[in-house]
C-alpha cells in the first residue's frame, strides 16, 4: 500500500494521527484527535498563509506577552511555509480607524465595545436524527449557558497598534519566521454589529444607500463608495494635513489615509473585506437590483474600484492590497454589482483575492440561534463553483488567489471546526486542488486565508492548530503534484459576458450563472474540480466541456465548439436558448428558443412566458414533468415536480432526447445522434430565501439539478470517463478526482448536504465506475487507513453524516 508519508514525506504521523480521531464515531472531538505537530521548519510549504484575528484578543497592557501567546499556538501554522506568511488584525471593522488618523500616535482609536457579538456555547458535532429532532437539539444547544463571555476593545492608541505589529514581527523573526506581515481589515459599512462608528456620522455622504427597488442585501445598506465624494472638512489628518477638501473623492482621500496610517504604524497589508468592490454581498444581486441595469452604470462601478485599488497601492507601495469575494457568483460581480474584476486585476494593483469560502458557517444547520437553516446557496460546493470561476478570471492576471479556511467566529456564534470537522477537511482539499486548465497547465490556488484565530478572548486550541496545519500542509503539497484533473470543466467566456455588459437593461439576463448552476448539480456524483476560459478550449483537454451562455462568439470560437460536438467530446451547454446560446449551438444541443420567434410577443406573454416588452417574465414555481419514464438517467425522481423556473418558449430539435420539461416547454435535452454526446439545459432559477432549507430555495424539489447530474453522468459514462453507476435524487455526494505526478490517482468525497431531505438517515452512498486504464484495484483511505477493493472497475463509497474521505490508489 503506497503510505501517506509518500504522499507528503515528512508529514506522515500528523496527518494519520488526525484522520484517525476524525474518522471515529458519534462525538468525534478534532481537539481529541489531533496529536502533537512536529518541528515543521525543515519543510517546504509552498504558497501564501495569513490568520485572521481581532485586536480585542491582545491586551493592551501586556503587548508583549500576548504576542509571546499568540506565537506559542500559532507557530505550528506558519512554520515552514514559503510565500507571503501574515497576520490580518481587525481594528473595529469599519473605515474609521484610517479615516479618523491625525498622525499622532498618541491618538486613541475610535472602537466598538462588542455589544454586538451574539452569544458562544459549546458547540460538538453535528445536530442529528430527524429534521424536528435536530431543530430542538438546536434549541437546547443554545440555551446552554455561556462557554466565552463577549469582549469589546482596550483603549488603543494608534502607538499601541505599532508596538503590536512590530512586537508580532519580531517574535516571529526569533522563532525562524522572518519577513513576516502584519496588516488590518476594514469593511464597507457604517457600523460593527450594530454600534455605529464615529466617523460616519461626520461624513455620511460616504455611504451610498442602496435605491428602494433594490433586491436583495438592503441589510447592507449603505456601503463605502468610491465613487461618493466627501464635504470639507478643517481636522488635520495623517495623509491629508490640510483637512479634505470639498468634492474630494472618496477613494483619493481613503488612500491618502491608508498611506500614511500603514507607514506610520507599519502595517503591510490592506483587507478590503465586505462590501468593498461588490456593494452587495451573500447572494447573486447588486445595489440596483438582480442585474446592473446598464453599461454606464457598471462601468463606473468598475472605474471606482480600479481608482480605489490604484491608489491604495501607489500610497504605500510596499503594502499588499488584498481583496474579498461576496461570496456568491462570481459571474455576480460583474453582472449584478457591477465589478470588471478581471479587468482591475489587469491593472496591476490588487495584490491578493480572497473567495471568502465560509461554506460551512452558511452551510451547516444549528450553528446559529436564530437561523437553524442557515444560508445553503453560500454552502461547500457553491463556494467550490464560485472559486472555480473566480480562478478562471484571475488566471491570466498577476493577482494571487487563495480560498479561505473557517474555523470559528470572533463575532457570530457558528462553530464549524468543532461542529463539522471533516466537512472542514474536505474544504481545505476541495478549495486547494480547484484547479484551472491553461495552455501551459493547470494553476491553483496561491495560498490559505484562515478565519479566525480567536472567539473572545479563546483561542483556536493547539489540537486545531494541528488540524489546520497538517491538513492545509498535506493538502498544498498535494495540490502543486498534481498534473490531471478529472471530470467535467466549466469553461468560462468572457465574451458572451461582455457582449452581455454592452446592452444590459434592468432585469435581463441569459441564465448565465454557470457557477451557481453547476454547484448546484455537483452535489450529486459528478467529479467537477476545474474550469478553463474559452478562449483556452482548443489547447486544454477535459472529459466533458460545459459551455457558460455561449452566445455572440467568434467564427473560430463557434467552429471549435462545433467541432467537438461533431467528433464526440462531451459538451453540456447551459444557458437560456433566448439570446444565450448561439442558434447553431442551440440546434446541435437539441434545444432552440421560438419565444417572440414569429413576432408576436403577445401570445407568448400571455402565457406568462415572455413580456412584451422584450423582457423575461420573472420567475416562479412551475410545474416540471419528468419525460424520461425509464428513470435511466436519475433514480427516484417523481413523475411531475415543482421547479422554481423563467419561462421561455422552447422546442426539441428531431432526434434529441427531452429529460424533463416545465409546462410543457422543454429544457433539458440530450443529443446523441451521429455519435455526439451533447445536452442542453434551459436553467431554473434560486429563490434566495430566507432560513430555509436548500429543498426550498430550488423551488420545492431537487430533481431538475439531480436529472442534469444524470444526463452529465450519462455524457461521461459514454466515453468511458470516471462516473457514478446511478444518479439518485436522495444520494446526495459530492466527488472529485485528480492524479499526480506520480501516477498515483486521489478521489475525495464528501457528505455535504442539509436541507433535502427531512428523514434521520444522514447517511450516503455511491458507486463509481472507473475507467478502463486506471488498473489498480486497490485503494485505501488516507485518512482512517481503511482499504477498499475495486470490483470489476466499480468502487462503493458509504460516508456518515458530515464524513469525508481521500482515497488513494495503492501499487
Amino acid at each position: 500500500m503506497r503510505g501517506l508519508g509518500a504522499l507528503i514525506n515528512s508529514f506522515t504521523i500528523l496527518i494519520i494521527c488526525l484522520s484517525v480521531g476524525l474518522c471515529t464515531s458519534e462525538g468525534a472531538d478534532v481537539n481529541q484527535a489531533a496529536q502533537s505537530v512536529e518541528s515543521q521548519s525543515a519543510y517546504s510549504i509552498p504558497g501564501d498563509r495569513w490568520l485572521e484575528i481581532d485586536l480585542y484578543w491582545f491586551e493592551q497592557k501586556d503587548i508583549t506577552g500576548s504576542v509571546k501567546a499568540f506565537w506559542d499556538r500559532f507557530q505550528p501554522l506558519f512554520a515552514g511555509v514559503q510565500g507571503y506568511r501574515g497576520l490580518i488584525l481587525n481594528v473595529g471593522w469599519t473605515v474609521g480607524c484610517v479615516m479618523e488618523w491625525s498622525g499622532d500616535l498618541d491618538q486613541r482609536i475610535s472602537l466598538p465595545q462588542g455589544s454586538g457579538q451574539q452569544d458562544w456555547v459549546e458547540m460538538r458535532g453535528p445536530v442529528r436524527g430527524t429534521t424536528e429532532a435536530r431543530k430542538l437539539e438546536a434549541k437546547a444547544r443554545f440555551a446552554k449557558p455561556l462557554l466565552v463571555p463577549h469582549h469589546g476593545y482596550d483603549p488603543w492608541t494608534y502607538g499601541d497598534l505599532k508596538k503590536v505589529a512590530v512586537t508580532l514581527r519580531e517574535e516571529a523573526a526569533r522563532r525562524g519566521i522572518p519577513g513576516f506581515r502584519v496588516g488590518m481589515l476594514n469593511y464597507a459599512w457604517t457600523q460593527a454589529y450594530g454600534e455605529e462608528a464615529t466617523w460616519v456620522r461626520r461624513h455620511r455622504e460616504a455611504f451610498t444607500r442602496f435605491r428602494p427597488e433594490s433586491s436583495g442585501g438592503s441589510d447592507f445598506s449603505p456601503y463605502f463608495d468610491p465613487n461618493a465624494t466627501l464635504h470639507a472638512d478643517p481636522a488635520k489628518l495623517g495623509g491629508l494635513p490640510n483637512g479634505i477638501p470639498e468634492g474630494m473623492p472618496v477613494h483619493a482621500a481613503y488612500a491618502a489615509q491608508w498611506g500614511s496610517l500603514s507607514k506610520s504604524v507599519g502595517l503591510d497589508a490592506l483587507m478590503l473585506r465586505d462590501s468593498f468592490g461588490m456593494p452587495v454581498p451573500y447572494r447573486r444581486g447588486g445595489p440596483w437590483g438582480p442585474v446592473a441595469p446598464s453599461p454606464e452604470v457598471i462601468r463606473q462601478a468598475t472605474a471606482g474600484v480600479a481608482a480605489l485599488v490604484r491608489e491604495l497601492k501607489t500610497a504605500n507601495r510596499q503594502a499588499l492590497i488584498m481583496m474579498y469575494s461576496n461570496a456568491a457568483s462570481a459571474v455576480a460581480d460583474w453582472r449584478a454589482n457591477g465589478l470588471d474584476l478581471e479587468a482591475v486585476a489587469k491593472e496591476g494593483y490588487l495584490d491578493i483575492f480572497v473567495d471568502q469560502t465560509w461554506a460551512g458557517a452558511w452551510n451547516e444547520v444549528g450553528l446559529r440561534e436564530t437561523d437553524f437553516w442557515n444560508n445553503p446557496l453560500l454552502g461547500w460546493t457553491y463556494q467550490l463553483g464560485y472559486t472555480l470561476l473566480h480562478a478562471a478570471m484571475l488566471a491570466d492576471t498577476n493577482v494571487r488567489h487563495y480560498p479561505l479556511v473557517e474555523t470559528f467566529d470572533a463575532w457570530e456564534d457558528w462553530d464549524v471546526i468543532h461542529t463539522a470537522p471533516e466537512r472542514l477537511r474536505w474544504g481545505i482539499w476541495a478549495y486547494s486542488h480547484a484547479a484551472v486548465k491553461t495552455p501551459r497547465g493547470l494553476k491553483l490556488p496561491a495560498g490559505s486565508y484562515i478565519s479566525w484565530a480567536n472567539q473572545g478572548k479563546r483561542l483556536l486550541a493547539s489540537d486545531d492548530v494541528n488540524f489546520l496545519a497538517g491538513n492545509l500542509n498535506a493538502a498544498i503539497a498535494d495540490a502543486r503534484r498534481t498534473r490531471e484533473v478529472f471530470g467535467p470543466t466549466l469553461v468560462y467566456s468572457r465574451e458572451s459576458m461582455q457582449l452581455q455588459i454592452e446592452h444590459a437593461t434592468p432585469q435581463r439576463d441569459v441564465k448565465e450563472w454557470i457557477d451557481e448552476q453547476a454547484a448546484s448539480v455537483m452535489k450529486w456524483p459528478v467529479p467537477i474540480l476545474s474550469a478553463t476560459r474559452l478562449e483556452w478550449l482548443p489547447r486544454v483537454k477535459s472529459d466533458l466541456f460545459i459551455l457558460q451562455a455561449p452566445s455572440h462568439l467568434t467564427s473560430e470560437q463557434t467552429a471549435c465548439i462545433v467541432n467537438l460536438i461533431n467528433t464526440g467530446h462531451p459538451v453540456a451547454i447551459f444557458g437560456s436558448p433566448d439570446g444565450g446560446v448561439d442558434p447553431e449551438l442551440a440546434r446541435l444541443g437539441g434545444l432552440t428558443s421560438v419565444t417572440g420567434a414569429d413576432g408576436n410577443q403577445a401570445a407568448t406573454a400571455q402565457a406568462g412566458i415572455h413580456k412584451n416588452d422584450g423582457i423575461p417574465a420573472q420567475a416562479g414555481i412551475h410545474l416540471a414533468k419528468l419525460t424520461d419514464a425509464s428513470q435511466s438517467l436519475a433514480q427516484h425522481v417523481p413523475a411531475s415536480f415543482p421547479t422554481f423556473h423563467r419561462l421561455e418558449k422552447n422546442e426539441a430539435e428531431a432526434g434529441a432526447q427531452v429529460v424533463y420539461e416545465v409546462d410543457g416547454n422543454p429544457v433539458l435535452t440530450l443529443n446523441t445522434s451521429h455519435g455526439k454526446h451533447v445536452l442542453m439545459w434551459d436553467p431554473p432559477d434560486v429563490m434566495f430565501k430566507e432560513n430555509a432549507p436548500l429543498r426550498e430555495d430550488w423551488g420545492g424539489s431537487g430533481a431538475p439539478y439531480a436529472l442534469v447530474a444524470g444526463a452529465l453522468n450519462s455524457l461521461l459514462a459514454g466515453t468511458g470517463a470516471l462516473h457514478a453507476e446511478r444518479i439518485d435524487l436522495d444520494q446526495t455526494l459530492n466527488v472529485t478526482a485528480w492524479r499526480e505526478s506520480d501516477g498515483v490517482v486521489r478521489i475525495l468525497a464528501g457528505n455535504l448536504e442539509e436541507g433535502l431531505r427531512d428523514d434521520a438517515d444522514m447517511t450516503r452512498h455511491t458507486v463509481l465506475v472507473l475507467p478502463n486504464q486506471w488498473q489498480t484495484t486497490k485503494w485505501a483511505d488516507a485518512w482512517s487507513a481503511v482499504t477498499f477493493e475495486a470490483n470489476h472497475h466499480r468502487l462503493r463509497i458509504d460516508l456518515d453524516q458530515a464524513g469525508s474521505a481521500l482515497l488513494q490508489s495503492t501499487r
